[in-house]
C-alpha cells in the first residue's frame, strides 16, 4: 500500500465506493421497477379475463331477454327468466370479485362507471322482462334494442378505458426501466474511465457492474417477452374454451373444434398453392382464419338447450330460432373481441361466425349471399363444418361414413359449396381422413 501514491489510492477508494453504492442503488431501483412491471403485467392478464367473462355473460343475458321478448310460447317464459336470473347472479359475482382488484382513485372511478352502467342495464332488463310477461312486447323490444344496448355500450366503453389506463401504467413502468438502464450505461462509461486512470482493481470492479447490468437487462427483456407470450396464450385459450363450451352443449367434447380448424387450414393452404384468391389467402390470413375457426358456432350460446339438444326433428319455428345463431355469433364476436384483438382477426372471425351457413347458390342464411359475395373464409368454413357434422354423431342423428360424407360434398359443389374449394377438399381425402382420425 505504501508504494501506491496517495492520490491514486484515494481515486481507487472513491471509484470503489461510487461503484459499490451505484450498483446497490441501481439494483434496488431495477428490482423495484421489475417487480412493479410484473405486478402490472399480471394485473392486465387477470383483468382481461374478468372483463371478457363480464362481456360474455352480459351478452348471454341480453340474448335470453331478447328471446323472452320475441317468443310467443308462454310456456318458455319461465325457462328464459330462470336462465337470465342465473346469469345475472353470476354477473354480479364477477363484478364483486373484479371490484376487489380496483384499488386506486382513478381505477375505482372507472370501475364505478362499469358497475353503475351494468346495474342500470340489469334494472332495465328486469323492466323489459316485466313488460314482456305482461304482453307489452313493443315496449319490451324498445328496452332491449335501445336502452339495454345503450348501457352495454357504455359498459364496453368503460372497460376499454380501464384497459387503456392499465396499459399506460405498464408502458410507464417499462419507460422508467429503460431510463434506469440508460443511466446504468452512463455509469458504466464513468467507471471504465476511472478504471483506466486509476488501477486494474477499478477495472475489474466496473466489469462486474457491467456484467450485472447486462444480466438484469436480458432478464427483463426475456420476462417482457414471456409475459406477452403468456397474454397471447391466455387469449387463445379463452377463445378455444369459449368454443368448446358451445360445442359441449351440442354433445361434442371438443373434437369438432379441433377437426374443423384442421380442415380449414388444409383447404386454405391447398387454395393458396393453386393460386386461388392468392391476394387474400396469405400465410398471415390463413393463420388468423385457423385461429378464428373455433368461433364459428359461438352464436349457439343464444339458442335454448330445449332446441339445441332436441333428439327429434325441429319444427319450422325451432329451425328459424336455431338459424339466428349465425347473425348472433357475428354480433358476439364483434362486441366481445373488438377491444382485445387486432382488427383483421376480428373481421375474419365475424365473417366466419355470421356467414358459414351461406350457400353458393344464394339459398343460405342469414343474408342469402351468393357465390363470391360470400367471404372466402366463410366459404372454407362451410365445407369444414358440414363435413365434420356429417361424420359426427349427434343427439338427433347417427354419423355418416367418411365416404358418404365426401359424396355429399361432391354432390353439393356448385350449389351449397364453392366448386373450386370443394374440388380441392376432395383432392385431399387422405389428409382429411388423417385429421378425422386424429380428432
Amino acid at each position: 500500500m505504501k508504494k501506491i501514491p496517495f492520490r491514486i489510492f484515494i481515486t481507487v477508494l472513491i471509484a470503489g465506493m461510487v461503484g459499490i453504492f451505484g450498483e446497490i442503488i441501481l439494483k434496488y431501483n431495477i428490482d423495484r421497477l421489475s417487480d412493479n412491471y410484473r405486478m402490472i403485467a399480471n394485473e392486465i392478464v387477470v383483468n382481461r379475463q374478468y372483463t371478457t367473462q363480464i362481456n360474455l355473460l352480459a351478452y348471454q343475458h341480453q340474448a335470453l331477454v331478447s328471446r323472452h321478448v320475441i317468443t310467443e310460447d308462454e310456456a318458455a317464459y319461465d325457462g328464459y327468466e330462470a336462465e337470465a336470473e342465473q346469469i345475472r347472479v353470476r354477473l354480479l359475482k364477477e363484478l364483486e370479485e373484479f371490484s376487489e382488484r380496483m384499488a386506486g382513485d382513478e381505477r375505482e372511478q372507472i370501475f364505478h362507471k362499469v358497475y353503475s352502467n351494468m346495474n342500470s342495464y340489469l334494472q332495465n332488463a328486469n323492466t323489459a322482462l316485466k313488460f314482456s310477461r305482461e304482453g307489452s312486447k313493443g315496449t319490451a323490444a324498445y328496452y332491449c334494442n335501445n336502452i339495454m344496448n345503450n348501457f352495454l355500450q357504455k359498459v364496453n366503453g368503460s372497460i376499454q378505458e380501464l384497459d387503456e389506463f392499465t396499459t399506460a401504467e405498464l408502458e410507464d413502468a417499462y419507460e422508467r426501466m429503460e431510463s434506469y438502464i440508460w443511466i446504468s450505461r452512463i455509469s458504466e462509461i464513468i467507471c471504465i474511465t476511472a478504471i483506466i486512470v486509476a488501477t486494474v482493481i477499478c477495472l475489474l470492479y466496473c466489469v462486474r457492474i457491467t456484467s450485472n447490468l447486462d444480466r438484469y437487462k436480458d432478464e427483463l427483456e426475456k420476462e417482457v417477452e414471456e409475459r406477452n407470450a403468456k397474454t397471447i396464450a391466455i387469449q387463445n385459450n379463452t377463445i378455444i374454451g369459449m368454443a368448446n363450451l358451445i360445442e359441449n352443449r351440442d354433445g361434442d367434447t371438443g373434437g369438432h373444434v379441433k377437426r374443423t380448424s384442421g380442415y380449414v387450414g388444409l383447404i386454405a393452404k391447398a387454395a393458396q398453392e393453386e393460386g386461388y384468391y392468392s391476394e387474400i389467402l396469405t400465410d398471415s390470413y390463413i393463420g388468423l382464419l385457423v385461429k378464428a375457426a373455433p368461433l364459428h358456432d359461438i352464436g349457439k350460446i343464444a339458442v335454448p338447450d330445449s332446441i339445441l339438444k332436441k333428439p327429434g326433428k325441429l319444427t319450422p319455428e325451432e329451425f328459424e330460432k336455431i338459424k339466428d345463431h349465425a347473425a348472433e355469433g357475428g354480433k358476439i364476436v364483434r362486441e366481445v373481441l373488438e377491444n382485445i384483438e387486432e382488427k383483421e382477426y376480428v373481421d375474419i372471425a365475424e365473417q366466419v361466425a355470421s356467414c358459414h351457413h351461406e350457400k353458393w347458390d344464394g339459398s343460405g342464411y342469414p343474408h342469402g349471399l351468393k357465390e363470391t359475395d360470400i367471404p372466402i373464409g366463410a366459404r372454407i368454413m362451410a365445407i369444414a363444418d358440414v363435413f365434420d357434422a356429417l361424420v359426427s354423431k349427434r343427439c338427433y342423428k347417427e354419423a355418416m361414413t367418411s365416404k358418404e360424407a365426401f359424396d355429399v360434398i361432391q354432390k353439393s359443389a356448385g350449389t351449397h359449396f364453392d366448386p373450386v374449394l370443394a374440388r380441392l377438399f376432395l383432392e385431399n381425402k387422405e389428409k382429411v381422413c388423417s385429421i378425422l382420425s386424429c380428432g
